[in-house]
């Protein structure tokens, strides 16, 4: 099993931060490249696929947020027992770290991840006001957003080049800070108009830049481009209420909600929804991700199961 090491050994792996920063800067892009300008395909049907049951051994309390890394193993946020754990698609586990505290390297209410694939784990340490890096092997490496920096983080998400983007809930915006960590200006503002928010929850980054926010206050999911304007806003007939988000290779949105069990695709650039799928009714799904070959997975608070997800792709428009 990878465990975290101490702080001390985090504190002396600092210093190849920037070099690893510099190195993020240049690295290739892991994902796929996005379809041409002229392709707009959607996700037409979406159907279970499988469960992957989380080792009865952790105990799960109140599990937030999930992320895939490189290795395409399961991180997930195990909120009430203050740690992130991981397992590999089959439920082998290969991953603790954290504790409770306020020191380098534990936390006090972990509930949200961000993965810059084959460098960082993010993780918000909500009870602490800050966020924390730590490397693939959950090995502390230093906290990049301390008490007082952003308000009240309430989610996370790493972009294409390594920059962070952090909802605060303060001041209704999502803050951004470059691979560098310097400040660039924030995206969004509050209220009900064009480019604002209610009460977001949930930030995810697009294949070309895009930033959608999760709004259950707006019942919807905005969407800005990678300069803070707003793109589009995404919604249902019945009002979307959406705990959280991601974007797929195509751009297409797919979101869950917990309220009513159920997992909604939108396609790229706005529109109604495509494809929906209700889950079981045991089930309270609060966040989902997405691996390269398009398989979601749904993580269940209620149960601690990871559900998998299948999506089906067609031409925006075709008869299903």
């Amino acid at each position: 099993m990878r465990r975290g090491c101490s702080p001390r050994a985090g504190r002396v792996r600092g210093s190849l931060v920037v070099v690893a920063c510099l190195l993020a800067a240049w690295a290739p892009e892991a994902r796929s490249a996005p379809p041409p300008a002229t392709a707009r395909t959607c996700v037409t049907a979406l159907r279970p696929a499988g469960v992957i049951e989380t080792p009865e051994s952790w105990g799960l309390r109140g599990p937030s947020a999930l992320a895939l890394d490189h290795r395409g193993d399961i991180l997930i946020s195990d909120t009430g027992n203050h740690r992130v754990v991981g397992m590999t698609r089959v439920g082998d586990e290969v991953l603790d770290f954290g504790g409770y505290g306020w020191d380098e390297g534990q936390f006090d209410g972990p509930t949200d991840l961000a993965v810059y694939q084959g460098f960082f784990t993010y993780v918000l340490d909500e009870g602490n006001r800050r966020v924390e890096r730590f490397d693939p092997d959950g090995d502390y490496v230093d906290t990049v957003v301390y008490e007082g920096d952003a308000g009240s983080p309430v989610a996370i998400a790493v972009g294409r080049s390594g920059e962070l983007y952090i909802l605060d809930d303060d001041s209704q915006t999502i803050l951004v800070r470059s691979q560098f960590n310097e400040d660039v200006a924030p995206v969004g503002q509050f209220g009900t108009g064009r480019g604002g928010l209610v009460r977001p929850v949930a930030v995810a980054i697009g294949p070309r830049g895009e930033i959608g926010v999760a709004d259950p206050g707006r019942g919807a999911i905005v969407v800005f481009d990678e300069f803070g304007t707003q793109l589009y806003e995404l919604s249902t007939p019945d009002t979307l209420s959406p705990a959280d988000l991601v974007f797929d290779g195509a751009g297409c949105v797919l979101a869950v909600e917990p309220g009513r069990r159920r997992v909604v695709a939108f396609p790229p650039g706005g529109g109604p929804p495509t494809a929906s799928l209700t889950l079981d009714e045991r089930s309270v799904p609060v966040s989902l991700t997405i691996n390269d070959t398009g398989s979601l997975y749904v993580l269940d608070s209620a149960t601690g199961r990871v559900l998998v997800v299948e999506t089906t792709h067609a031409e925006c428009g075709a008869r299903r």
